[in-house]
């Protein structure tokens, strides 16, 4: 009776274990659907990473599928060059006022710098002397950081946008381009230096980081993904505020209407979805039905 009773307990441990590792199995996917709370049609959001290719999601039948019977597509913000102040919005931020960059850092940090930009991306630091070190790390982090996209193959965000335009569909921009322009630019001098210094001196391990990311982003494993937006030493919370959560919180709130009447394909980068204060709790915090849906040995549906 007791070895009955043991083997029991067992395998319902075992049958608990299984079906937590399923669970996990099914979250970590880029596609969600949308669903409940009133809507008369589902909406779709899948997770992208920037640097990434069409050719990517070109495989995925379900989630062409529902981009094809969308009536809106949603991104971070519109690709099409309508929004024509992003680069006057930028350009504010790109310059030094009264200063070069020569003078703002020390002769020890400006060759520092100089040694980073001259490895790390073969540019010469005297082209920098008027950027600010923000407008810096933006020009440079692109390159520590695996892409895949090209001229002919665009990256998949600006895949989506394209499709809409060419199919007629609309397509909605969540940030201005004066936000999103803040959320890159708009920080200290102080902030800016600091952490241009901290990417000069860990360069090597910011490259091995993000080619982590690529990796698991490419698998689809958003559990181990999230793991890598928790605060560190690199990233402290209020980064991760700044980058996710408070842009979040204001996507989340425009949903509700964008949703209303009609089936929206939605595309941001995939570290907008997990973790606490991601899009996923959040819309499900908002009373909707959020469904994971597998896009790899998939069937149409």
């Amino acid at each position: 009776m007791r070895k009955l009773f043991l083997f029991s307990i067992c395998l319902l441990a075992f049958s608990i274990l299984k079906a937590q590792v399923r669970t996990k199995a099914a979250n970590n996917t880029l596609f969600w659907e949308i669903s409940g709370n009133g809507l008369k049609k589902p909406s779709y959001v899948f997770g992208t990473y920037h640097n990434a290719d069409k050719g990517f999601v070109d495989t995925m039948l379900i989630v062409k599928s529902k981009l094809a019977a969308a009536d809106a597509i949603v991104g971070e913000i519109l690709l099409d060059g309508t929004d024509t102040s992003l680069n006057d919005k930028i350009a504010q931020y790109t310059f030094l006022k009264g200063t070069t960059l020569d003078k703002l850092l020390t002769t020890e940090e400006y060759n520092l710098v100089a040694d980073f930009l001259k490895k790390a991306t073969s540019y010469d630091i005297k082209m920098f002397n008027l950027f600010t070190p923000a407008a810096i790390m933006a020009m440079v982090s692109p390159q520590l950081a695996p892409k895949t996209f090209t001229k002919e193959n665009p990256m998949i965000d600006q895949s989506f946008q394209d499709y809409a335009r060419a199919n007629n569909k609309r397509i909605f921009g969540f940030a201005t381009a004066d936000a999103q322009a803040k959320v890159v630019y708009d920080v200290s001098l102080e902030i800016q230096k600091r952490n241009l210094l901290k990417s000069a001196t860990n360069w090597e391990k910011l490259k091995d980081q993000n080619s982590k990311m690529y990796s698991l982003y490419i698998s689809q494993n958003l559990t181990e993904m999230e793991k890598m937006f928790s605060p560190n030493e690199d990233n402290t919370q209020e980064d991760i505020d700044k980058l996710l959560k408070n842009r979040n919180l204001n996507w989340l709130g425009q949903l509700p209407e964008m949703m209303e009447g009609r089936s929206l394909f939605i595309a941001v980068g995939a570290a907008h979805l997990f973790g606490n204060t991601g899009m996923i709790k959040g819309l499900r915090a908002r009373g909707y039905k959020v469904k994971p849906i597998q896009t790899t040995g998939e069937k149409l549906q």
